[in-house]
């Protein structure tokens, strides 16, 4: 091996208007050599890949551990977990597994163990059924948009209540300045 790479360095030394064409002839040996040679890669999915101890994998979710801060959310290089909320203010989890880098980052912020963690399990491929990236991006922009009308209707509510609230003490002030006036208003009568 090591005389044939020393062969070749001499031939471009010695034939330099022919260099080109040595490297090509080069190359060429060498891919026909390949073909003759044990593949390196595995035959996946017919074969079992290797995975290592520490795979960082699919991310898993645990909604009765989850106390529903969304710090994995802010946290996510890629934004591949996303929470929508209803109108009751019930949140629910959004994971896109072609989106993750699997970087763990979620994992690490979750202040709940448990909550979310990262498995062994490698990511299925995605199909052009699911429609995985399109349908993704708009259900990321119907998850921020559904909080917003969530957070839109409670301030909503907080404001008609705030006025109920006040529209109650306003009437109350009132009866109690009229209270006031009729048992303070006939001072005279009750002094003569």
């Amino acid at each position: 091996m090591v005389l044939h790479r020393l062969l070749l360095l001499l031939m471009i030394l010695v034939f330099p208007a022919q260099r080109d064409k040595i490297l090509i002839m080069k190359t060429f040996l060498k891919a026909i050599g390949n073909v003759f040679k044990k593949p390196v890669t595995t035959r996946y999915p017919f074969e079992k890949t290797f995975i290592p101890d520490d795979y960082r994998g699919l991310i898993g979710f645990d909604e009765n551990l989850c106390i529903w801060c969304r710090r994995c959310e802010m946290v996510c290089p890629p934004g591949a977990i996303v929470f929508s909320q209803d109108m009751e203010g019930k949140q629910t989890y959004h994971f896109n597994r072609a989106v993750c880098i699997y970087c763990g980052e979620c994992v690490r912020a979750c202040p709940k163990e448990g909550a979310i963690f990262q498995t062994a399990e490698p990511a299925p491929c995605a199909l052009k059924a699911e429609n995985i990236n399109n349908g993704w991006n708009k259900l990321f922009d119907e998850s921020l948009a559904s909080r917003e009308a969530y957070a839109a209707e409670k301030k909503r509510k907080a404001a008609e209540k705030a006025a109920a609230d006040k529209a109650a003490a306003d009437k109350a002030a009132a009866a109690k300045k009229e209270e006031e006036n009729k048992t303070g208003a006939d001072p005279d009568t009750m002094a003569g």
